[in-house]
């Protein structure tokens, strides 16, 4: 009996150390409250689970990110933030676009530039012929970088191409996301390797006796440039499941982002940023350190420009290593705030964070018209993400906010646009994840031209798609009820 005791009262005794350290641990963190209360939730009531979950996706690497980052030799983003000026100062624009413009100007150095052209791609056959076009006719140059890099046909089809520039002398560099390619073949790469090609995975995945922590923070973007004077940006990845040739047969929609001019400095910029973050090579380094890459900054320096009289646009980074909750998030709370007519989204992943909840509702409220378009749930190929998305209906629906969801195939398009006057297309989803976690970027774009062609592209899309009526979601059976509530619960963790 006294040993049965003393076996509890130590359990007892190591379970409160266990609790006081591991919330000392996890407040240190400095998280956001609700995601602080969800790991402390799983760590206490499951430990073991909980615990592998926070070695996995753990946030202290990236605290070690940003200070490398701040000490690194060659900063491509901002080392470029003052070329390409425009004509017309800042004080010259609208109020409320000025407020936007600096922002971002303030938060991730992104400056206020023109695009020649700005081309929509809203079906995805015509977007990779439009990308193909322009990689055939490179002559310096061809930079991509991408989450998803499929080994299937569409995928093979851009190696071949690319190894066919390579072997021709033009420079080609392609950067993927280790996690995100992890069912992709190596050998893939290798070819454009051995072709002449320079080939990186970002976020490298490997054992080590200590962890990295590198799996939790993505690199999501999707850029292509080519000679520095064409760029793309958007919600594509590389794969034959946007041509409707998925195993399941479900055909993905998506919207891409054809630019030329002044603007293609900030994708060429970001690109050229994580390349030398994945390298590792520049992180430690000193501006004077012979090692640094300063012919890759020259790239930009040195090219030339050609004084834009297009669209005004903003290329916005956003990623763990900024200023938390400062980039794209920021961003889009900001632009839904100044709407007075209308707020129109469209996202594969819909799960806000409270500023995002808290901006659609009071702008719903206000009497503008908010619609949100997101895959219907069985097309979506995360439905623990589609469950955590329908629990929000009943109250955006309660305030006035209409929700849409897409019928045909698995809508992937990530765009924003309020009123006639502000558009946003990149590879960020309105999302805890995009906007927290993992490296996205973002085109802004000010021009009434390219927000009413964008609103033409959702209409569109509506004609697919079903309207959640309040009656509907009053017949929802408890079980649903339940899985969408316990898919909220976890939605700070996804």
């Amino acid at each position: 009996m006294l040993d049965f005791v003393h076996e509890r009262w130590l359990l007892e005794l190591l379970t409160l150390v266990w609790m006081v350290v591991i919330t000392g641990f996890v407040v240190l963190e400095r998280r956001r409250p609700v995601s602080t209360m969800a790991w402390l939730l799983a760590l206490i009531f499951l430990p073991f689970v909980g615990l592998v979950l926070y070695v996995v996706f753990g946030r202290l690497r990236v605290r070690k990110r940003r200070r490398l980052r701040a000490r690194r030799g060659v900063q491509p983003t901002t080392a470029t933030s003052q070329l390409a000026p425009l004509e017309t100062p800042l004080s010259e624009l609208d109020p409320t676009l000025r407020g936007l413009v600096k922002l971002a100007m303030n938060a991730t150095d992104a400056p206020l530039r023109r695009a020649s052209t700005v081309d929509l791609l809203p079906v995805p056959e015509a977007a990779y012929d439009a990308m193909e076009a322009a990689m055939l006719a490179a002559e310096r140059s061809i930079l991509l970088q991408y989450y998803i890099w499929r080994d299937d046909g569409v995928g093979n089809r851009w190696i071949d191409l690319l190894c066919d520039k390579a072997r021709a002398g033009v420079q080609v560099r392609l950067l993927y996301d280790d996690f995100g390619c992890l069912a992709s073949s190596n050998a893939m790469f290798e070819r454009l390797r051995a072709a002449g090609g320079q080939v990186l995975p970002f976020g490298r995945l490997r054992l080590r006796l200590r962890w990295s922590g590198r799996i939790n923070f993505r690199n999501h973007r999707k850029i292509m440039v080519v000679d520095g004077a064409i760029g793309f940006t958007g919600g594509l990845n590389v794969g034959d499941e946007y041509l409707g040739r998925a195993p399941d047969g479900r055909k993905w929609i998506d919207l891409h982002l054809r630019l030329t001019g002044d603007a293609v400095l900030g994708l060429h910029a970001i690109f050229l940023e994580d390349w030398l973050a994945a390298t590792g090579e520049t992180l430690d380094l000193s501006p004077d350190d012979p090692r640094i890459e300063k012919d890759i900054l020259r790239e930009l320096i040195e090219r030339p420009f050609e004084g834009s009289c297009g669209p005004l646009i903003q290329i916005i980074p956003s990623g763990p290593d900024l200023m938390p909750g400062l980039g794209i998030a920021a961003q889009f709370v900001a632009a839904i705030s100044t709407a007075t007519e209308r707020c129109w989204i469209a996202t594969p992943y819909f799960v806000p964070d409270d500023a995002l909840n808290l901006a659609l509702k009071t702008a719903a409220l206000r009497g503008v018209d908010v619609r949100v378009l997101v895959p219907l749930p069985r097309n979506n190929d995360s439905r623990l993400v589609s469950l955590a998305a329908r629990s929000y209906y009943d109250e955006f629906i309660e305030a006035g906010v209409r929700i849409y969801e897409f019928i045909p195939g698995m809508l992937h398009s990530k765009y924003l646009l309020v009123d006639h006057t502000v558009a946003a297309i990149g590879s960020a989803n309105m999302d805890v994840r995009s906007f927290y976690i993992n490296y996205e970027v973002t085109a802004m774009l000010y021009d009434r031209g390219v927000t009413d062609q964008l609103a033409e592209v959702f209409t569109g899309y509506l004609s697919s798609a079903l309207e959640v009526r309040r009656a509907s979601r009053r017949r929802l059976p408890l079980y649903q009820r339940l899985g969408e509530s316990i898919a909220r619960t976890l939605s700070p963790l996804l």
